[in-house]
């Protein structure tokens, strides 16, 4: 079998979105659940950008005839009051494996695309509700988590669940696995670094030296980029980029991921196979790939049989690597000059 087909039996992937949905979808949930175990993976999770999925993940398994583990969560967006600790208790019953912290209505999401509305997306007049963005900042100092965030790690701490970062900045991250770590959370995943949080290759150590692990986007390599406007269409880094942050943060500490869904993409199952080939052809070795698809998504859903990452390197045991944006491979600033940057 070849190395690509063969890495792809029994990956799991923790972001993939489908219809239902705002956005047109590809595929639907159950027809993206049928083709990733037609593909041979293990597992999938759905991310509904207004919502929680976690009571249909069930109803999902079984229509796909129970050949594939499938789940949910819920993302804090305004949809479901944003940072509304009452929407994760309830997602929480309802059998969550994930809790996203606001992704089109995080602040930051706004300063950096201007909008929550995508295109594509169906718009009812929403705007006129004034959406102003989430921060979990208390004010603008920027020096105290609001009340609710710590009252939502405590919830997912005690339910044992994992906590995604987002579309949070790089401040807001720090600040939220510090306070996640404190109230007990074990499992903490930093939402694609790369782009709209903008970490850089030190910070993302630093992330992982945290105890969190740091996930990587098929969606942000492909050529087909259509997601925001901003972008204007080109991807917004290569391959060959995400595998250099691999190798700086090390796989130990990472998870692929495809963020897959869109018209314009491939479905999922097949946007991991590239993926992983990408990874090959980049230097990313098979044993290093199965940890990322495999091994660390299997630890963050809390599954059965999964085993805790070992400790990250400290910070100054990382080179720096070369080649890389400069943005991504500028050294990193002091906590208060990353907290204002943006």
């Amino acid at each position: 079998m070849r190395e690509d087909l063969r890495l792809l039996q029994g990956a799991i992937d923790t972001h993939i979105h489908a219809s239902p949905s705002l956005f047109p979808r590809l595929v639907d949930n159950i027809e993206c659940a049928q083709g990733a175990a037609a593909a041979g993976m293990r597992a999938v999770t759905f991310k509904f950008h207004h919502g929680d999925t976690s009571g249909r993940a069930p109803l999902v398994r079984r229509a796909a005839g129970d050949a594939i583990e499938v789940y949910g969560g819920v993302t804090l967006n305004q949809a479901v009051g944003g940072l509304n600790p009452f929407a994760v208790d309830t997602a929480i019953r309802l059998g969550a494996k994930m809790v996203w912290m606001p992704t089109l209505s995080a602040l930051n999401h706004l300063k950096k695309v201007g909008s929550p509305h995508l295109p594509g997306m169906k718009q009812t007049g929403g705007a006129a509700l004034g959406e102003k963005g989430i921060t979990i900042f208390t004010d603008e100092k920027r020096r105290k988590v609001r009340p609710e965030v710590r009252t939502i790690c405590k919830l997912v701490a005690q339910a044992g669940i994992c906590l995604s970062t987002g579309h949070l900045d790089a401040g807001e991250v720090r600040a939220l696995i510090e306070t996640a770590r404190g109230e007990g959370v074990e499992r903490i995943i930093v939402q694609h670094p790369e782009y709209i949080t903008d970490a850089t290759i030190e910070e993302q150590v630093e992330f992982a030296r945290m105890g969190a692990l740091i996930e990587h986007l098929a969606i942000f390599c492909f050529t087909h980029w259509g997601g925001y406007p901003t972008r204007k269409g080109a991807p917004p880094i290569s391959a060959r980029e995400q595998a250099k942050m691999v190798r700086a943060v090390g796989a130990e500490h990472t998870i692929l991921s495809t963020d897959l869904g869109q018209l314009h993409n491939p479905p999922p199952w097949e946007g991991m196979r590239v993926f992983i080939q990408l990874m090959l052809d980049h230097g990313i070795t098979a044993d290093e790939i199965g940890i990322m698809v495999k091994r660390n998504p299997a630890y963050a859903l809390g599954l059965p049989g999964s085993s805790r990452p070992k400790a990250a390197p400290r910070l100054r045991s990382v080179p720096k690597p070369k080649g890389l944006p400069r943005r991504l491979a500028r050294p990193a600033r002091k906590a208060a000059q990353a907290d204002g940057r943006n």
